[in-house]
């Protein structure tokens, strides 16, 4: 094998922040941003808390500078071909070398690589990166463009940021703030080479037949000069050792297939394990490594008699993919730590989740998202970062997009967890948004056309074996009806019952093929408020509060859907408590009725998991890590093998689902309950569940008004599974007199409690405030006799909470 000795030099650590005349101000680490270093100074306050976002405004403004020296000896440089090595580049910067100016900078989106052959010495060195406001850049652009160009007023606070390849969330949206964050999020580092280096490598797949699988890598080199290197390839315990020709002008490329035999095949998570191999591919003085999971993925889309089809086949069985869509982790990308990222997506896979939709406002994602997404079995829809904004189709700009696009697909595509790539989050919908382009649809039109095919054709000559998918929503390849109602075909973004305030019932009236964003907003947890608001701003129409919202109807309408189904509630505490609780029964109400749609509905991605900034948002994991009462809910309506019930012109209906890939024996029982518990009736039925199927399991009358419950429990082992139970009101939580129940709590051992009542407890919810964790189980039905037991799931360093540092709540307690 060539000698792979890499002769990197990270250049992670403190820097120097300065401002832009040079004036020093203290270190910054880099990876980092400029806020968070100005922010550890002393120098800003947290444009987390409060208003102060607002006081922030002019450092995304400014220029700053960075500076960073280092130490070189002649040994090191001699016969090495020096190269820095840039990534995560947010946005606009000027490179300096020893004082001389190496490179300007223009797409945080692009990996650079910047020749520094004859611009270093032996001894002191310096490094020196100028950052340029992103916003007056935008303006520049926007301002030499051949027509105007609009751009997502209703979410950026920045004019024209659709100009620029940057995180269009970065300027505001609403879920999240405005901070035009600047900085180096990557590790950088100085890489001394020798003859060439490994510019990319893509591991494809051949599946045979027999189960044998050929690896194929495709592998592109660059060199200074004309030279000849050797190149190994091993993965699975298998070398091949080609030479390859490399010019200073084409580069070089070559294609190394192995047989690696019939290795155990990658599933997304809750239907196989996820085995990884590491491939490796060495040059004299470079090595580059892919981790690799062998499986199949088509995107399957068939005429039907409702349209077409939208189902993800993998290793020859259909997936319902169930998840969310991910935004950025940190509206500040020094917060974005591995941990961060783990505990989201362990969270998300512990809610049984398959799949995750990397939106296109924000970014594509650091390489421990992936990383993790391929470990964890959580598919990935990655859309390309283009969204709700028109964008220019500039030679210039296009040429720009090229290079992004083919460096992002070459970068991510040897991962299984890759799914599909999107070419944009609801660009072609936007066409009918701003009157500029209503009024001259077809110029915008084919602007949009010549950005489309652009993407297109970077996918396709790029990893030609994925799906590409021209824009989410729509209704499939060149067909863009209106997939904001058509439910027929493709994917659908599904908004009726949040932005045109409709009750939960309302998702009944569509049968998505797949809803890849739907959503209903809550407040965080009361950690989360704690970090951003004192204990005089907690209301939900405080200045404070209503800063922390960014849809500007947001706090009106989840007050207006709580008088519709709750009491008003006593206290803030129980405010939020409400405010979570009708946002999991909304999200909950539409994946339990599209899933026992299946298999014409196969793909529910509720809108968001996550949070930038403690907010009133969509997730249902806020930004301190809490798990909203969403979370929980969903942990259970994505479970493998599900129940629904509903009722349905007089009669109750139940259906059951399963994900599994074998006959599933369910026994159901349905009780009817009175409100102090007493059971009114009970009937059984036992049914097989067939391998990823939905089947109606019966169809009862019942009673209607406000003197009982239905309470449906399942098995498909020894005893009945909470994790199953579905509780059907027969109408409006609010019209019920519930009894006053008292909800008792004892420790069972570290973290274990058991919880007791003496009259039926609705949506039961332990809270540990103030504890990073969560409990395994939370928002049930606790009835006399039947105990719960739960347990508490602490963060790294979290100690665990005892019985008196338990706060319950539950429906009847919300309000006196």
């Amino acid at each position: 094998m060539p000698d792979a000795v890499v002769a990197d030099i990270d250049l992670s650590g403190l820097w120097s922040l300065a401002e832009a005349s040079g004036a020093p101000l203290g270190p910054i680490a880099i990876p980092g941003d400029i806020h968070s270093a100005l922010l550890a100074l002393g120098r800003i306050p947290d444009p987390h808390k409060g208003t102060h976002e607002a006081e922030v405004q002019w450092v995304g403004e400014a220029e700053w500078e960075i500076v960073r020296s280092f130490e070189l000896d002649a040994e090191q440089l001699a016969g090495r071909w020096p190269v820095l090595d840039l990534e995560f580049v947010d946005t606009f910067a000027h490179v300096f070398v020893n004082g001389g100016l190496v490179a300007k900078l223009g797409s945080s989106f692009i990996r650079h690589r910047l020749d520094l052959d004859g611009l270093l010495r032996p001894g002191a060195n310096e490094i020196r990166i100028r950052f340029l406001p992103a916003g007056a850049e935008a303006s520049r652009l926007a301002a030499i463009q051949p027509f105007p160009i609009p751009w997502s007023v209703a979410n950026n606070r920045v004019p024209d940021l659709n100009m620029i390849r940057k995180a269009q969330c970065h300027g505001g949206w609403d879920w999240g703030p405005c901070l035009l964050v600047s900085g180096l999020y990557a590790p950088p580092a100085l890489r001394l080479l020798e003859r060439a280096r490994i510019e990319s490598v893509q591991i494809r797949q051949q599946h045979q037949q027999d189960g044998t699988v050929v690896a194929l890598a495709e592998v592109e080199l660059v060199a200074k000069t004309a030279t000849t290197v050797p190149l190994a390839v091993s993965l699975c315990g298998h070398t091949e050792t080609v030479s390859v020709s490399v010019d200073p002008v084409s580069g070089g490329r070559v294609t190394v297939a192995l047989n690696v035999g019939k290795p155990a095949l990658w599933w997304p998570a809750g239907h196989g394990a996820q085995p990884l191999h590491e491939a490796v591919v060495t040059i004299p003085g470079d090595r580059v490594t892919r981790r690799i999971g062998f499986r199949t993925l088509e995107v399957v889309t068939e005429p039907d008699q409702a349209g077409a089809s939208m189902t993800f086949r993998v290793n020859g069985i259909d997936i319902f993919s169930k998840g969310a869509n991910w935004i950025p982790a940190d509206a500040l990308p020094s917060r974005i730590s591995g941990e961060r990222v783990r505990a989201l997506l362990t969270a998300a896979v512990e809610a049984n989740m398959n799949m995750l939709r990397v939106w296109g406002g924000g970014f594509y994602e650091f390489d421990v998202f992936y990383d993790l997404c391929d470990e964890l079995g959580l598919l990935v829809w990655q859309d390309m970062m283009f969204s709700c904004s028109q964008y220019p189709s500039t030679p210039e700009f296009l040429t720009t997009v090229d290079a992004e696009l083919r460096y992002q697909i070459k970068r991510l595509s040897s991962r299984p967890s890759i799914a599909l790539w999107c070419g944009d989050n609801e660009v072609i919908g936007s066409l009918t948004w701003y009157e500029l382009s209503r009024n001259n649809r077809d110029r915008y039109l084919v602007n949009y056309d010549r950005l489309n095919r652009v993407i297109e054709k970077a996918v396709l000559d790029t990893d030609p074996g994925r799906r590409f998918w021209p824009s989410s929503p729509c209704n499939g390849d060149l067909d863009y009806g209106d997939a904001w109602h058509d439910d027929g075909s493709g994917d659908i973004h599904f908004w009726d019952v949040w932005h045109s305030n409709k009750n939960f019932e309302h998702y009944y009236t569509v049968k998505p093929r797949f809803c890849s964003e739907f959503g209903f907003q809550s407040f965080p947890s009361m950690t989360a408020i704690r970090s951003f608001a004192e204990p005089k701003d907690w209301n939900a129409t405080a200045p404070v509060m209503e800063f922390h919202q960014r849809d500007g109807a947001g706090n009106a309408r989840i007050i207006d859907t709580m008088a519709r189904y709750f009491r008003v509630p006593s206290s803030f505490p129980d405010f939020v408590y409400l405010s979570q609780l009708q946002q999991a029964l909304a999200i909950e109400t539409a994946v339990r009725y599209w899933r026992s749609l299946k298999p014409h509905s196969m793909g529910a991605l509720y809108w968001q998991l996550n949070d930038v900034w403690p907010a009133v948002s969509w997730s249902s994991i806020d930004w301190t890590l809490a798990w909203k009462t969403l979370h929980h809910h969903a942990k259970r309506f994505f479970a493998p093998v599900m129940l629904t019930a509903r009722i349905v012109d007089g009669r109750l209906v139940a259906h059951g689902v399963s994900d599994l890939h074998k006959t599933v024996p369910i026994e159901v029982r349905l009780r009817t309950l009175d409100l102090s518990g007493q059971w009114l009736d009970e009937r059984r039925c036992k049914a097989q569940l067939p391998p990823d199927r939905a089947v109606e399991l019966f169809s009862l009358p019942a009673e209607g008004g406000t003197d009982r419950i239905y309470v449906l429990d399942g098995r498909h082992g020894d005893d009945f599974d909470p994790a199953l139970q579905v509780v059907v009101f027969p109408a409006p939580p609010k019209r019920f007199e519930l009894p006053e129940a008292t909800v008792t709590v004892a420790a069972d051992g570290p973290g274990r409690f058991v919880l007791s009542s003496d009259a039926p407890a609705f949506y039961v919810r332990p809270e540990a405030e103030g504890r990073p964790g969560h409990f395994d189980d939370t928002s049930f039905l606790l009835l006399p006799g039947e105990d719960r037991v739960v347990t508490f799931r602490p963060e790294p360093g979290t100690t665990m909470p005892q019985a008196g540092d338990l706060t319950i709540h539950h429906l009847r307690a919300s309000y006196l």
